[in-house]
Formats: structure tokens, sequence, C-alpha cells
């Protein structure tokens, strides 16, 4: 498990010692549920290899660990390894059955528990995935979430995330991706939203729809909140 201190109060004194931590993944400000897709890939090791392959750290590992002013402090679950489009029911259960799970823990914290380490404590969950698949997946996360409860009835929202390019490389995504899906979750939309947040915008997952032809993430219809301003609707 992974963590970073989180002070939220300005006054904390620096120098004095960091808030006690549980150890586990519940108590952490983000918690971010990785599935591969480019985003995770990695040169090969082998000398004789020819095709990006999955490594042992993912990217939102790096990007989380060596971010110099990280003001949130996480949790980075691998659920698997996957290209997006080898992305199967069963990994979406998966998928499933981590965030309920985590949101049981959550569910057992008493008051002293989450003030211990966080005053402004919310949950807050980032997924990271390839880009083919990404909307399916997230689809059926938001159903499966509120399939019986209203939207509201959701204490947390999810951000789905990331890049079109491996963050190995210099010129990717993934970093800006990635840190727009973390402040996604900070409360800006209504518990139980599902979110896509590619390409600098932010779009429910039930109005969002991939451009085909430039691969870019698009709002569709006119309802909703956070168009780009110069978005192009795509009707289905």
């Amino acid at each position: 498990m992974t963590y970073r201190p989180c002070y939220h109060n300005a006054n904390h004194n620096m120098d004095a010692d960091p808030p006690i931590r549980r150890d586990n993944s519940v108590t952490c400000d983000v918690k971010i549920f990785t599935l591969g897709g480019t985003i995770d890939k990695d040169y090969p090791k082998l000398t004789s290899g020819y095709a990006f392959e999955f490594g042992d750290q993912t990217a939102a590992e790096r990007i989380m660990n060596n971010h110099p002013n990280l003001g949130v402090s996480f949790s980075i679950e691998s659920v698997c390894k996957k290209d997006s489009l080898e992305i199967t029911h069963n990994d979406r259960v998966e998928l499933l059955r981590a965030i309920k799970h985590y949101q049981e823990d959550v569910k057992r914290l008493d008051d002293e528990e989450i003030s211990r380490f966080n005053e402004h404590f919310c949950m807050r969950i980032v997924v990271t995935h390839g880009t083919d698949t990404m909307i399916e997946t997230a689809m059926y996360i938001k159903d499966k979430l509120n399939e019986g409860h209203r939207m509201g009835d959701i204490p947390f929202v999810v951000a789905f995330t990331g890049a079109t390019k491996p963050e190995r490389f210099v010129d990717s995504d993934a970093s800006f991706n990635l840190g727009f899906a973390v402040a996604a979750t900070a409360g800006f939309f209504p518990s139980g939203s599902v979110m896509i947040c590619m390409n600098g915008n932010v779009i429910p997952v039930e109005e969002c729809v991939r451009d085909e032809e430039s691969g870019l993430f698009k709002k569709i219809g006119k309802s909703g909140i956070y168009p780009s301003r110069n978005c192009t609707y795509i009707t289905r």
C-alpha cells in the first residue's frame, strides 16, 4: 500500500509527527484502482522483446509517488493488468467487488478514526483503464452501484481515466489525466456520479461517447454540466 501524508490544517506544525494512520488502504483521501491499459504499458524487459508489456509498478504509483507537492494521501490497488480490449465481464465484476469492499471498510470506521487522519474525509475513487472499453466498464460500474438506490445514496464519486500514450513516454497525457481525475472526485459532482476524465473534460459516463475519428471523449446531448466551450455534440 502507498501513502502520502496530507495536512488540511494550514496551522499544522510540519515539524511535528505526522497523523497516525491505520496500516491499510481505508484511511486515505483517494483510492485508486488500476486495470492496465495504455497508461500502464512499459518498455519490454527482455533484450529480445518487441512489444510493450505491463511492468511491476503501475503508472498511477509512479505519478503519485513522484509528485513533489501532493496534498492528498492515496492508496493504489491493482485489479488486473490488461489491454482494455481484453477486459472481460469477470474483470468488471472484480472491480465492482473491490469498490464495494472498500466502501464496506470505510463504513466500519468510527468518527475518531476518521478525524485522526483527515478532518475533511470523504470517499474518492479513481479508476485507471484502457481507453477502448473505458466507457463500457464505467457504465457497468454506474449501473451496478446505483442498482436499487437513488443516485445520492452512493457516498462517493468514481472517476475513470487513462492515457492515449504510455506514461513512460515523455509526451504522454497520463499525468495530466490522472491529476484531472483525482480533482474530479473532490466534491464537485453529485455523489453516485461516475465520470470519464479525459482530454481536459469531465463527462458523466451516461453522456459520454468517443469520437471514432479523433479518438477524443466527448459529451453527447444538451443536458448535464461542464461541456467544453467549443464542444461539438455528437448524435448517436
